[in-house]
């Protein structure tokens, strides 16, 4: 069956995220604004008759998801969510390891990089130890996050040490520190790095795919806003992203792939696509870390001290060898990630973790972070 609505003009720019609004209490309006615009372009279009379905079902869900939450019944709003990952199935698209995610350009069979960021000045080395997740003894320091909750914190990484600094506020270059990680591979991720650029990849004859890129295209919209209204104990704009976390952990996923939520637009994103990884303890800290490598942190601001015969380093980054464009900034201001501080930055830290000596590197060390 061919879905010939592919090519009919489905997009427009109204619907590229992040979606920014100014208060708290319009997000629920501006939601259902949103997907039903996306069943309104999908008309247009001409779309398929279980495309047109999934729109319905998963829109009218999901606000009742919202409905129900702010009505304080959690379960069944947290229900509604879980149900809709478990229609989604395991369609590789959908859930993969994250060697083999979708969520992550590039050859597969390629290390994939990821970076974790932390702030701190240059006089305070933070090892790797320091880097992962908190421990169970600090868990009441767990905050509010978008794919976390108080007293469950996750760990969250990025593809680029780009990506590691928007997520953090933009610090300034002497307070900011990052460390290179790599994953074993086999971890089992959901794909909510899904944007309407990955309409135009998709095959329209592959049925299957279609629709489940739908779904989960659907359920990233809603987890895709900004709210710029400060001072808030409470964001609407996590209540389905917390939700899916919560599903995926029933499902026993390991983590979920999005793109960052802090870009001026979707398309500047595949340079800060992020995964967050559950922490799940057993003891002081989850099994997670027996199947991570790191390093310790280095500090951007020293890094950027060091001549160019110390700082320039050759190394092949998955995040940039790819098909697509890889620029960062804005329509008016875009330029490609490989011309970037970050981009060698980067390269400096795989690099020199690789090249470590007395049996300390990348390559030479076993899985698992020593405590």
């Amino acid at each position: 069956m061919k879905l010939r609505w592919l090519e009919n003009g489905f997009i427009c720019k109204e619907l590229y995220a992040p979606f920014k609004i100014d208060k708290d209490s319009n997000y629920k309006k501006d939601l259902k604004k949103k997907l039903n615009l996306i069943k309104e372009q999908a008309e247009k279009a001409d779309a398929d008759d279980e495309s047109l379905e999934i729109i319905k079902d998963y829109s009218t869900k999901i606000l009742k998801s919202l409905d129900l939450f702010y009505k304080a019944d959690i379960a069944g709003s947290n229900n509604i969510i879980l149900d809709l990952v478990r229609d989604i199935g395991n369609n590789p698209f959908a859930i993969n390891s994250v060697a083999n995610s979708d969520a992550f350009p590039g050859i597969k069979a390629n290390e994939l990089q990821f970076f974790r960021g932390r702030t701190g000045t240059p006089n305070r080395e933070l090892k790797a130890r320091d880097m992962i997740h908190l421990p169970n003894s600090m868990r009441s320091k767990s905050g509010n996050y978008r794919f976390s909750i108080p007293g469950n914190p996750s760990l969250y990484l990025s593809n680029s040490s780009y990506g590691c600094w928007i997520e953090m506020g933009c610090p300034a270059e002497i307070n900011f520190n990052v460390s290179p990680i790599l994953l074993e591979g086999n971890q089992k991720v959901f794909n909510l790095a899904i944007s309407l650029r990955d309409f135009r990849c998709l095959n329209e004859f592959e049925e299957e795919r279609v629709h489940c890129w739908l779904k989960l295209y659907l359920l990233t919209v809603a987890t895709c806003y900004v709210i710029k209204e400060e001072n808030r104990a409470f964001k609407s704009e996590y209540i389905i992203s917390q939700s899916l976390m919560m599903a995926c952990k029933k499902m026993e996923y390991d983590g979920i792939a999005y793109y960052s939520r802090r870009v001026d637009n979707e398309l500047f994103a595949l340079c800060a696509i992020n995964l967050v990884l559950f922490v799940d303890y057993n003891g002081e800290y989850s099994e997670m870390i027996k199947h991570i490598k790191i390093d310790d942190s280095f500090n951007y601001a020293l890094y950027k001290q060091l001549n160019s015969s110390l700082s320039y380093k050759d190394y092949e980054l998955r995040s940039t060898y790819t098909p697509y464009i890889t620029n960062i900034g804005s329509f008016e201001r875009q330029y490609p990630y490989r011309e970037t501080d970050f981009y060698n930055f980067d390269k400096f830290l795989f690099t020199t973790w690789r090249d470590k000596l007395n049996d300390k590197g990348k390559d030479v060390i076993p899985w698992g972070v020593e405590i």
